[in-house]
C-alpha cells in the first residue's frame, strides 16, 4: 500500500555469499589435488559421511591470502547489516579441510567450532545440477546445501536452501546448523571449508562482550 509508510528488521545469523574468480576456482582446485593423499585424512575431526576428506593445513599460508579479502568483504557487510558495526577485519584461519564427496555420500546436521566457518565451491559437475532439476520435492534437491537457524516456525525463515554452483563462498557463524544432501550421479564435487578464529578486537565487536 502506497500510504503505509514501514521498516522492517534484520533476524538471525548472517550468512554471506560471494562468488570467486575462475583463477582463484582454478588455484583452489590445484592446493587440493596436491593433498588428495591419505597422509592428509581429515575425516577423524569432521562429522561427514565421505570418503575421501583431507587436511590442507600445509597450503594454508598459499590460500589465505585470498580468503584474507572475502574476509575483508564479510566485515564490511556484516557491519552494514548490523546497521553501523564497527567489526574489523582481523581472522586467523585456524582449520581448513577438502571435500572430495561422491554419490550417495553426505554431511548431517552439524556446526562447527571457532567463530566463523566458510565453505567454496571451486567446481560443479553439471550431472548433479541435472539431477537436481529433475528433483521432485518442496526441500533442495541433490547435492545442497542448507543452514537451518530457529525451530522452523512456519512464520519465519528458518531454512536457507542452495545448490552451489561454482565458485560459490558461503561464509557464517561457525555455530549455525548446516547441512548437505546426498546425489547419485556418477560425479565428484568439491568443496574446501574452513573455520576462522577472531582476534580480540573483532571478537569484541562481533559478540558485543568480551569472550574468553
Amino acid at each position: 500500500m502506497k500510504d503505509v509508510k514501514y521498516n522492517y528488521f534484520h533476524w538471525g545469523p548472517f550468512l554471506f555469499h560471494a562468488t570467486v574468480t575462475p583463477e582463484e576456482c582454478d588455484l583452489v582446485e590445484q592446493v587440493a589435488a596436491r593433498c588428495r593423499n591419505k597422509n592428509f585424512d581429515y575425516r577423524r575431526k569432521l562429522a561427514g559421511h565421505i570418503h575421501e576428506e583431507y587436511d590442507l593445513g600445509s597450503e594454508a599460508t598459499t590460500l589465505a591470502p585470498m580468503f584474507k579479502r572475502y574476509f575483508e568483504a564479510y566485515s564490511h557487510g556484516f557491519n552494514k547489516w548490523k546497521g553501523g558495526g564497527t567489526m574489523k577485519p582481523n581472522f586467523n584461519l585456524v582449520a581448513l579441510w577438502v571435500n572430495f564427496m561422491k554419490a550417495n555420500e553426505f554431511n548431517p546436521p552439524h556446526d562447527h567450532s571457532a567463530d566463523l566457518s566458510f565453505v567454496l565451491y571451486p567446481h560443479m559437475p553439471k550431472e548433479i545440477k541435472e539431477e537436481c532439476d529433475n528433483f521432485k520435492g518442496t526441500m533442495r534437491g541433490p547435492g545442497g546445501i542448507s543452514w537451518l537457524y530457529g525451530e522452523g516456525n512456519h512464520q519465519c525463515i528458518s531454512v536457507v536452501h542452495r545448490l552451489p554452483e561454482a565458485g560459490d563462498l558461503y561464509i557464517f557463524p561457525a555455530n549455525l546448523k548446516h547441512w548437505v544432501f546426498p546425489f547419485k550421479s556418477n560425479a565428484t564435487r568439491i568443496s574446501v571449508s574452513g573455520n576462522v578464529l577472531f582476534d580480540h578486537d573483532s571478537r569484541f565487536n562481533y559478540y558485543g562482550k568480551k569472550i574468553k
